[in-house]
């Protein structure tokens, strides 16, 4: 297989590796210094800081017949040069298998915990946080793939757990954040036809339970739930030239309390990249999905994003791209909707096969109906990366 922009192929990817026998180990490591005008997303209060962020990686990947395995350790940490108390340091470690049973039978399994953190400003931060509000994410599936003919199938079984520590507040006292524990657990069966080459299409069920560990929470509401979502759609693969993943079809969210009202409406997953010539490349990403949320009198937020990117390498060593997208939450039963926009450029510099410099300027804005969540921000990154 090669990319089409690129040109690097699989052996390629090895041959940068570290081998070790049939295992390859791939390190790498990123350094950025990023810039930020409005580091609370604020209207009235805009503060700037310079962050520093080092995130090193390390995976383990293997190179068997019919079976696979591949270790990840990630990290992420954050130094702020203004307000020390956002500091952070985030990390994940994640172990995948898989086996071929055998020509018509295979087997997955996926295990990730992540320690990870949300910056002060979101929707579901405490008012007068006086820190980021960290977290852990446990996120476990088990999957079973069975061929037969042109037909194949796919069922999953999906558990993530949610854990978010209490927060210190400006005023000294402590937010309690344990009525946004929860799990949630899907159930997702997917059939597709082969309709020639590289093009399938596929129907796709999943059904979810969202379980929160405090019944009712301090505002004494019952925010558990149980929904599903349907979709049908058509996968391409045209040669590596185009490749696409379009699906349509209707959810629902039904809420244990009667004073949440049930969210339903039509779904959407759409992903493509046009690879228009070899040095040029399109994306485009759009989705409608049903989110949790804990802002008062709110159900859920029904969210619909669309965002889309060009990149272009000018040589194969210097390479631009642009990048804009639109999104807009709707907090079902609050009254509130937010409209966001966003926009991207950047330009990435290969110093060698081990190095490359990036640099890029990121914009986002928040138009919402309800006083005090408007904020504009601008970011600014220089980010060297190091790999094998």
């Amino acid at each position: 297989m090669v990319c089409a922009k690129s040109g690097i192929t699989q052996k390629d990817k090895r041959d940068a590796a570290i081998q070790l026998g049939l295992l390859d180990l791939v390190p790498s490591l990123s350094v950025t210094e990023e810039f930020n005008d409005n580091i609370f997303l604020s209207d009235n209060y805009q503060k700037s800081d310079v962050i520093s962020r080092v995130a090193p990686a390390l995976t383990l990947q293997s190179n068997w017949q019919r079976a696979r395995l591949r270790l990840e350790a990630l990290g992420d940490a954050g130094f702020y040069t203004q307000s020390d108390e956002d500091d952070y340091l985030d990390g994940e470690l994640g172990v995948s298998s898989g086996f071929d049973i055998g020509p018509a039978l295979a087997v997955d399994g996926d295990l990730r915990i992540a320690k990870r953190h949300e910056d002060r400003g979101g929707d579901d931060i405490p008012t007068g946080a006086a820190e980021p509000v960290s977290y852990v994410d446990q996120n476990t599936e088990i999957a079973v793939r069975y061929f037969a003919g042109d037909v194949h199938y796919r069922t999953a079984i999906a558990v993530r757990q949610l854990d978010f520590d209490d927060t210190t507040l400006t005023n000294r006292g402590i937010a309690n954040n344990d009525d946004r524990d929860r799990t949630e657990l899907r159930l997702i069966m997917r059939a597709s036809y082969q309709l020639g080459l590289g093009r399938e299409a596929y129907g796709e069920t999943t059904f979810n339970q969202r379980e929160y560990s405090n019944t009712p929470d301090d505002q004494g509401i019952f925010r558990n739930s149980n929904g599903y979502r349907l979709l049908g759609g058509m996968t391409f693969d045209l040669t590596d030239l185009i490749k696409a993943d379009i699906g349509a079809g209707w959810m629902s969210q039904i809420y244990e309390d009667s004073r949440l009202q049930t969210n339903e409406g039509f779904s959407v997953r759409a992903a493509a990249t046009w690879n228009i010539t070899r040095m040029t490349a399109l994306d485009f990403r759009a989705k409608r999905e049903i989110g949790e949320t804990t802002v008062t009198g709110a159900s859920g937020i029904i969210g619909e994003s669309f965002d889309a990117g060009i990149e272009h390498e000018l040589r194969r060593w210097l390479g631009i791209r642009l990048n804009g997208g639109y999104q807009h939450d709707r907090f079902e039963g609050a009254g509130r909707a937010d409209k966001i926009t966003r926009f991207g450029a950047g330009i990435r510099y290969e110093l060698n096969r081990f190095a490359d410099l990036d640099g890029s300027w990121r914009y986002d804005q928040r138009r919402s109906d309800e006083t005090g969540h408007d904020y504009r921000r601008n970011r600014t990154l220089l980010t060297l990366r190091l790999k094998m």
